[in-house]
């Protein structure tokens, strides 16, 4: 009663306007939820991430993560996973510039991005493996960061190993936990190197992915076969592990560094 004796009291033109203000809010609440996002716009966005990555443009990288929030507003779990895996690219490539900040700027969102889609489906395999490879890459940098995110990074790790053990990508970042810390012991090295070596295998062995499901893994699990495989000495081995993720990824341009190193050529 004193709510509508208030309203009563205000002029004419201003309970109309509250009115007109009142049906505004209401529509607002009517408005249909933003728009799935296909798959063939999932698989088009990794696609782009991962040209950008092999060929080591930031600038194009950047880019398509600003693109990518678009993306991620539908609240997709998988448009999340993707926009994620654009920042995990980013990630990647500034750390192995040395770009240290940049790197912990790429991290941070990245995992970020994973808990907003873990949030709706947290027993998402692939989401947890890729969250697990953002955390390391953190942990690996060392500092502050460092102390929060190996526990996590692990975490989450074996939470994807128990619900797809036999994910290669899954195997890919389980092998990046065992090489990436530059003061590893050997005989973990050791171990990555195989881990490595079964995640390819295992990647040559996919055929077709689901449309809009996450394909990206093999041509690094080359790589790094090749990067271990040098750290033994075994040459022969590192340079048919680099041709291998030059036949996946002919653009990927660290591959083609390092197969020119042991060939000697330029």
């Amino acid at each position: 009663m004193r709510r509508a004796l208030r309203l009563s009291l205000l002029p004419p033109a201003a309970r109309a306007g509250l009115g007109t203000l009142v049906m505004l809010l209401a529509s607002l609440g009517a408005l249909p939820p933003a728009r799935a996002t296909t798959p063939a716009e999932l698989g088009d966005f990794e696609a782009r991430a991962e040209y950008a990555f092999f060929t080591e443009d930031r600038h194009a990288l950047a880019e398509l993560i600003r693109a990518g929030r678009a993306l991620a507003a539908s609240g997709d779990p998988r448009a999340l996973y993707q926009h994620a895996f654009a920042q995990f690219r980013a990630l990647q490539l500034a750390t192995w510039r040395g770009e240290s900040r940049v790197a912990e700027s790429a991290g941070t969102a990245c995992v970020d991005t994973l808990e907003r889609a873990l949030e709706k489906e947290p027993r998402a395999a692939e989401a947890l493996a890729l969250e697990a490879a953002c955390l390391g890459y953190l942990g690996a940098a060392g500092g502050l960061k460092a102390l929060t995110a190996r526990p996590r990074s692990t975490s989450r790790l074996e939470a994807a190993q128990a619900l797809a053990p036999a994910s290669p990508r899954v195997l890919l970042v389980a092998a990046l936990f065992g090489y990436l810390p530059a003061d590893a012991p050997a005989e973990r090295r050791s171990g990555a190197l195989a881990q490595f070596e079964r995640a390819a295998t295992l990647f040559d062995a996919v055929s077709v992915s689901a449309p809009g499901e996450p394909t990206w893994g093999a041509a690094e699990a080359w790589l790094f076969v090749g990067r271990a495989r040098e750290e033994r000495h075994d040459l022969l081995g590192a340079r048919n592990a680099y041709e291998k993720a030059l036949l996946v990824a002919p653009d990927f341009a660290r591959a083609r560094r390092r197969l020119a190193t042991l060939t000697g050529s330029r």
